[in-house]
């Protein structure tokens, strides 16, 4: 998953995109808006002067509740009707099931943000449609919450550290570009009664942040751009 957000980032740097959204359908049928909010699977980490992050745990529980809050209050402004489930990862944790299509969604993501971003890596068979699924497991969650769809969000924030900061201004003085904190994630909306992802959303850029709600607010702006209604 690093090798691919890093491959990713690097051709953001080049396009200059922040997101990017890919749909089977940009609006939702009338009678099929109840969507269910599955708990945001969020890191935050702080980068050292070596590059490699060092997840914390304080930030990212503060950044799991503000992400929340946030989407809740985005879907809020939308035409569909929320189920909020109000569950945090460390009580999904105790539901088996719910973990592995969450681990199935952070695969099948980072299969899509491979193959159907980066246009070298567009898979033949896909004929240049957009079809992803998570399988006719989802339905598990249609049962478990009474809804026709799911919102699934992956994020994954870094912070630049004091150390990096001068190995960044250090490398520059010899003309060299090395890369500092970023805000990578994804959003999925998935049809529980099929497991199709009928809309998918990246975000990739070198600023945001998770720590505080106004911040977190502008993040799920960006997240949830595009949705379907």
């Amino acid at each position: 998953m690093k090798r691919v957000l890093g491959l990713l980032f690097s051709a953001m740097l080049l396009s200059g995109c922040v997101t990017n959204s890919f749909y089977t359908s940009k609006k939702l049928a009338p009678e099929t808006k109840r969507i269910a909010l599955v708990s945001p699977d969020v890191e935050l980490s702080i980068m050292n002067a070596g590059g490699i992050n060092e997840p914390q745990a304080e930030w990212t529980e503060l950044a799991e509740k503000h992400l929340s809050d946030s989407i809740r209050k985005k879907l809020a402004t939308f035409n569909v009707q929320l189920v909020d489930n109000q569950t945090t990862r460390e009580m999904q944790v105790e539901d088996s099931r719910e973990v592995q299509l969450l681990k199935l969604h952070e695969a099948v993501g980072a299969t899509i943000m491979t193959h159907q971003y980066i246009p070298q890596l567009r898979l033949p068979n896909k004929k240049g449609e957009f079809e992803w699924t998570l399988g006719k497991n989802a339905s598990y969650l249609k049962d478990k919450y009474g809804a026709e769809y799911a919102l699934f969000i992956y994020v994954r924030d870094s912070y630049t550290s004091g150390g990096r900061a001068a190995a960044i201004v250090v490398a520059a003085l010899f003309g060299v570009g090395i890369q500092g904190g970023t805000q990578v994630g994804f959003a999925s909306l998935v049809d529980l009664s099929s497991g199709d992802i009928v809309w998918f959303n990246r975000l990739m850029r070198g600023s945001g942040d998770l720590r505080t709600p106004e911040a977190s607010v502008e993040t799920v702006s960006l997240l949830l751009n595009n949705f379907p209604q």
